[in-house]
């Protein structure tokens, strides 16, 4: 899940915000974790300021930005919750969304398994757990390469879970390389244009064997928000709601996939945003401490709109994408 806080770091209280973000990551990290910090701000910010938008570059410094403030205040997965019942913590619900899109992507027959976008591989290693497969994961920030590597060792799963940089638009593996494949909540966040949605899907098609498959979930709009309603979602989720608008079923069905499944967990997922703010109302204190009052005030206000956004507008997607047998 994108995190709101330092996505407002490009808007007019970046420079109170920032100070205050880098007195504590100099705490917590020292000057390395600043430096890093300042890069990741600075290649976030100039894409949308020379060309008005954003570029795959500032998509991956943008999750170096962000990462550590996901950690302190959601833990270790970047995706919204699945809540089939309803009465789910989030933690709980994190975990159920990781184990439907493996689900999804009949992960319990396959070996190898590719994760495109990883995030920290927290999925991947839950992943391997369950299945005793060989996970793959490839992510465009550098930050949570460096943090997920450290996860991975940490958990002692060094020898089945491997995660790496690299651009999911363009691949650096062999055609068929993998028995399955894992896209939870990440298409959106690497495609910048339509472009880059055929690129995605063409290499998923590419690296996956004949006869695999493709588990896929991700937010997406089917109609362009309001003005207003575009302003709170750049705000807290790094895109326009026109990049949202997407039609996934029908795109993997024209790279040559047949779509065995799909569903719609847009409903499912909506209870995430209230538990994203009962944690800002839990920590209060901390957040105010390090954003300030006026900032955290603005962030509430903009997570409180977003459920009647996407209920307004959006669909959610989770689907199983089938690479048929080739002929002969």
């Amino acid at each position: 899940m994108a995190v709101a806080q330092l996505a407002e770091a490009a808007g007019g209280e970046g420079a109170e915000l920032s100070a205050r973000v880098l007195v504590a990551t100099w705490r917590e990290a020292g000057p390395a974790g600043c430096a890093r910090k300042l890069q990741a701000a600075v290649a976030v910010g100039l894409p949308a300021l020379v060309g008005g938008g954003r570029s795959a570059r500032s998509v991956g410094a943008y999750f170096d930005l962000i990462t550590d403030e996901g950690r302190l205040f959601y833990g270790d997965s970047f995706h919204l919750g699945y809540f089939p019942r309803g009465g789910e913590s989030l933690g709980e619900a994190l975990d159920a969304h990781t184990d439907l899109v493996a689900a999804l992507a009949r992960v319990s027959t396959a070996a190898s398994v590719l994760d495109v976008g990883c995030g920290l591989a927290a999925p991947a290693l839950r992943i391997a757990r369950r299945y005793g497969c060989r996970v793959t994961g490839v992510n465009i920030s550098r930050e949570q390469v460096r943090q997920g590597r450290d996860l991975i060792a940490t958990a002692g799963l060094s020898a089945r879970v491997g995660i790496r940089r690299g651009d999911a638009r363009a691949l650096e593996f062999p055609d068929g390389s993998f028995d399955a494949i894992v896209c939870l909540e990440a298409a959106g966040d690497i495609c910048v244009n339509e472009a880059d949605k055929d690129q995605l899907v063409g290499e998923l098609f590419r690296v996956l064997r004949p006869g695999g498959h493709v588990g896929f979930s991700d937010l997406a709009l089917r109609t362009c928000p309001t003005a207003a309603e575009d302003r709170a979602l750049r705000a807290l989720l790094y895109h326009t709601g026109a990049e949202l608008l997407t039609d996934w079923p029908a795109l993997f069905a024209r790279h040559g996939f047949q779509i065995v499944e799909c569903r719609d967990i847009l409903n499912q997922t909506l209870p995430t945003w209230e538990h994203a703010q009962a944690v800002y109302h839990h920590r209060d204190g901390e957040v105010t401490r390090r954003y300030g009052r006026r900032l955290a005030n603005r962030i509430l206000a903009q997570l409180e709109q977003i459920p009647a956004i996407l209920a307004t507008h959006g669909t959610y997607p989770a689907l199983t994408a089938h690479k048929p047998q080739q002929n002969g």
